[in-house]
């Protein structure tokens, strides 16, 4: 008789309460929004100068990738900063 409530009632309970603990535990869901920023560059204060900032930007399409009141820039062939950027 003790067997048969182990079995029945204390196990499925026990069994319950880990896996319930182990889905409250994990947050993949935060890791998957994390933003990653990148190395991009801006014309302060000349149109030839190439200041690197971080943004949340890629190629690709969008709203233009500002850093501040800058257009932010991609680094393209011999080190000109003319690659468009978009924001994520």
């Amino acid at each position: 008789m003790k067997i048969t409530i182990l079995r029945a009632f204390v196990l499925p309970m026990a069994a319950f309460a880990l896996a319930s603990a182990g889905a409250v535990s994990t947050n993949t869901s935060d890791e998957s929004k994390a933003n990653v920023l990148m190395t991009a560059y801006i014309h302060d204060p000349a149109v030839n100068s190439c200041k690197p900032v971080q943004v949340d930007c890629s190629i690709g399409s969008g709203p233009t990738c500002l850093s501040g009141s800058f257009t932010a820039f991609g680094q393209g062939p011999q080190n000109s900063c003319n690659v468009q950027l978009h924001r994520n």
